[in-house]
């Protein structure tokens, strides 16, 4: 087997590990935010690009009510209920 080969078939394995860790820590992200659901009720852009909640997020707090990837628990109703 070449050096190339050998790179490439890490660089391919690493590729899927990243990815892999992604979609865990968005499933983490998710299952908190159903665990947290008064976090809904804070002013957040939604992955459907519309404006959810009603409160504003206390000053020195982290983005409260979505996930990195922009979820929130209120886009289960127009996903079919999917998480």
């Amino acid at each position: 087997m070449s050096t190339s080969n050998v790179q490439s078939g890490l660089n391919r394995l690493l590729a899927l590990l990243r990815d892999f860790l992604a979609q865990q820590a968005e499933l983490t992200e998710r299952r908190l935010l159903l665990d947290r659901p008064w976090e809904e009720e804070f002013l957040h852009w939604g992955q459907d690009g519309r404006i959810h909640g009603h409160l504003l997020t206390p000053p020195g707090r982290r983005r409260l009510g979505t996930t990195r990837s922009g979820w929130c628990p209120g886009l289960r109703a127009y996903q079919g209920d999917r998480t």
